[in-house]
């Protein structure tokens, strides 16, 4: 008695650690915003590069400014010409030197500017590569996210449907009883409810994936039993259709597309560079002598104008091929836009065929639940037969399965909207 009395404690404690784990995992959406911006390994990715980038662009800079160096030298000579007179003889001259020079690029032919704008292209690049990466998080997140929200509600509603079934088998069972219906009416009915039954554990098995990709998309590791608590919210979209051109030009698309443009225009200012002469100053100090105590001191100074005439044809084709890759840029910028312009229309048109869809989804669950009371009332009394109940009943079972889709359809299109545009919720 005592020993069964402890294994109801312990199954009791065990439950209720199972229970309190669940809940533990259990999020909201706002947490489940916090926890992708934070341990999100594309988001860091993205981030990184940026500041990769912007470090780049900082060291282009300096080119603009004097390059110093210092440098300095000790020596000995001697008459013995061996390896151990060369540090055992005592009859060796000293000698020491030491200098400081500067060097400036007056002009290189407008090539330092070109290297600053590519820096800054590049950097412009990683920015909206950064926005874009924002996006596609937000637009999984929010993919996963109702997606497990969709199973978990899935699963309760194949649960009362199967409970509806079962209660529909016992009706079912009273007639062929009764002798006012028949076996193959019976089986049917028996059918359904193991229909029920797998599609409850295929459901079960659709949850754990889902499960599994949200983990990712958190950056967990290890992976979790996550579930999440929230509802459908269903938004109410404006009468008027958006300025699809003016949403084009603030999608990290374009924005990408632009910089590749400012930076194959940069290349070709470089490699135009080449037929322009250089120009630099150079300056410097200088000592020399027996000893740093000893030396004479000196300075020097240069300016040096440099200009090619013949490099093989290598200029001239450098030129020609950035030229071409400035030309198909621009013209990739131009493919962009139209792209993306037609691919913002098409979104929309989806996400606001989804939020009206719901509207004549949920008539259509009112209509097939007043119509199954019906049918059922009927079908109890002898005034409809099994086929024409049952089709009622299935009806119903789909209503309702294609309302749950549907809303789970919203969060999608919706989604794929905010990927298109570029946003999300993603700070």
């Amino acid at each position: 008695m005592r020993s069964g009395r402890l294994r109801t404690l312990i199954t009791a404690i065990c439950w209720l650690a199972a229970v309190q784990a669940y809940s533990q995992t259990e999020l909201t959406w706002d947490q489940s915003v916090k926890e992708a911006e934070d341990n999100n390994r594309d988001l860091k990715v993205a981030e990184q590069a940026v500041k990769a980038s912007d470090d780049t662009h900082i060291a282009s800079l300096g080119q603009w400014l004097p390059q110093v160096s210092v440098g300095t030298t000790l020596s000995r000579t001697g008459p013995d010409g061996s390896i151990g007179g060369a540090f055992g003889d005592p009859n060796y001259t000293p000698g020491a030197t030491l200098g400081i020079s500067a060097q400036e690029t007056i002009f290189s032919g407008f090539k330092d500017f070109a290297s600053v704008d590519l820096a800054n292209a590049q950097l412009d690049i990683a920015r909206a590569q950064l926005t874009q990466a924002k996006a596609q998080l937000s637009h999984d997140l929010k993919t996963f996210f109702y997606q497990l929200l969709y199973n978990q509600k899935q699963i309760k509603l194949l649960m009362s449907i199967r409970d509806r079934d079962k209660a529909n088998v016992d009706l079912v069972q009273m007639n062929f009883s009764g002798g006012t219906d028949n076996k193959g009416s019976l089986l049917i009915a028996q059918a359904a409810v193991q229909q029920d039954d797998y599609n409850i554990d295929q459901a079960k098995r659709n949850l754990r994936v889902t499960q599994r990709q949200l983990d990712q998309v958190l950056g967990r590791n290890p992976m979790e039993d996550v579930a999440v608590d929230g509802d459908f919210e269903v938004p109410n979209l404006p009468s008027s259709l958006p300025n699809f051109a003016d949403l084009t030009n603030q999608t990290p698309a374009h924005l990408q597309s632009v910089a590749q443009y400012h930076s194959a225009d940069s290349q070709y200012v470089s490699a135009r560079s080449a037929f322009f002469p250089t120009l630099t100053a150079n300056a410097g100090l200088n000592g020399s002598g027996g000893s740093y105590d000893t030396m004479a001191a000196g300075w020097n100074a240069t300016l040096s104008l440099t200009f090619p005439l013949f490099t093989g044809g290598h200029d001239l084709f450098t030129l020609k091929s950035a030229e071409e890759s400035k030309q198909g840029a621009e013209d990739t910028l131009e493919s962009t836009d139209l792209k993306t312009e037609n691919q913002l229309e098409s979104a929309y048109a989806a996400y606001l065929n989804a939020v009206e869809q719901d509207k004549v989804q949920q008539f259509q669950v009112k209509a097939a639940q007043t119509q199954e009371e019906i049918a059922k009332a009927e079908y109890l009394n002898g005034l409809l037969i099994f086929q024409n109940w049952n089709q009622i009943e299935s009806n119903l079972t789909n209503q309702q399965n294609g309302e749950l889709s549907g809303l789970l359809s919203i969060k999608t299109a919706e989604a794929n909207w905010e990927l298109t545009e570029g946003k999300g919720v993603i700070p």
